[in-house]
């Protein structure tokens, strides 16, 4: 076993335009880690379940642009800064063989990304018997087997590599990505004689979830508190919901609660309003007359607004303690609001 290595080169340029009111950094780097130390599935015949070990490399590629702005510049000043990145990677080797690296519901191969999500696609839900009865269904014949109201998945693929009318874990496939098409920030400046407000924001766009915390929300069951998109689930060929719920069943059928599909992919885009910032300097002859050199009063407002499609309390889930399981949400607590008022003296 040997450290990991890396090769990488940076370009960047800077301008200004318009007697620097306006001013544009490019920066695009490529590098390659070769010798990635991960953790890989071992026989159980040796023991253990995973060994640390050399087993691949991969490429990373990004683009990183940044943009600064005097918007006005007189008895009202306002200034932007902006930045937007975009950033790919990809496996290109994974040990002697190349044979894909599968953690949870996320899979690692070599020609994708690092951590893909891994499972079955779904087609909504069959809504009656004539649909169970053309199929695809799961585990045909047996007790679990699928029924109407339960999850119809996507047959990807047989034994032999072509779709053969049922659904095992031949079908299973990429059914989604972690990473954004792009992340962006922007924060504006504004001042006005003594008053100052600052409004920072930051967000991402593209990337998907697996929502793990929804396995148990959003189980069927009935043993948990579930969210309230499920009440709209099928209850028969006449009232069959929203069309993509699944049943309320205390039985585990169509692996409507077992292993990960597409059902618990969410949109992870969005955008947060992570700090607004009001504040106002008091005069100096007032400061000066009781012996200061300046007084300044703020209130500052941290993550008050967020704007998502996502149903779970944070689409920020970029903590993951495993590098091959991005963008997998186990219940990350939620990002904290919060409302203080300061005030700063200067002697």
């Amino acid at each position: 076993m040997t450290w990991e290595t890396q090769q990488q080169v940076n370009v960047g340029v800077d301008a200004s335009f318009f007697k620097r009111r306006l001013s544009l950094t490019v920066d695009h780097f490529r590098s390659k880690n070769v010798d990635l130390l991960l953790n890989v599935n071992v026989p159980d015949i040796t023991g253990f379940s995973r060994s640390l070990r050399n087993v691949g490399e991969v490429r990373n590629t990004g683009w990183e642009f940044t943009l600064s702005s005097l918007n006005l510049a007189k008895t009202i000043e306002w200034t932007t800064d902006f930045n937007v990145s975009f950033y790919k990677n990809k496996v290109v080797r994974l040990g002697p063989e190349g044979d894909p690296i599968y953690s949870g519901d996320n899979v690692t191969m070599v020609g994708q990304p690092i951590g893909m999500f891994y499972g079955w696609l779904t087609d909504g839900i069959f809504l009656n018997q004539a649909e169970i009865d053309k199929g695809p269904v799961y585990n045909a014949g047996a007790a679990d087997r699928s029924r109407p109201g339960d999850t119809r998945f996507v047959d990807v693929s047989g034994a032999n590599g072509v779709p053969d009318g049922k659904i095992d874990s031949s079908d299973k496939t990429v059914m989604g990505s972690p990473y954004p098409d792009f992340y962006y920030g922007m924060t504006n400046r504004f001042s006005y004689r003594n008053l100052g407000l600052t409004i920072t924001l930051q967000g991402s766009q593209g990337n998907e979830i697996l929502s793990e915390a929804r396995h148990y929300t959003a189980n069927t069951r009935g043993r948990y508190r579930s969210l309230a998109m499920m009440n709209n689930y099928w209850k028969s060929d006449q009232d069959p919901g929203d069309d993509k719920t699944p049943r309320s069943n205390d039985a585990p059928t169509g692996n409507v609660r077992g292993q990960y599909s597409q059902r618990f992919i969410d949109d992870g885009s969005y955008l947060r309003i992570s700090n607004v910032t009001l504040s106002y300097l008091i005069a100096d002859k007032f400061a000066q007359k009781i012996g200061l050199n300046s007084v300044r009063v703020y209130t500052t407002a941290t993550n008050p607004f967020i704007f998502t499609k996502y149903t779970g309390f944070n689409p920020d889930v970029s903590n993951s303690s495993d590098p091959l399981r991005p963008g997998v949400d186990q219940n990350d607590y939620p990002l904290p609001k919060s409302l203080v008022v300061g005030l700063n003296i200067g002697f």
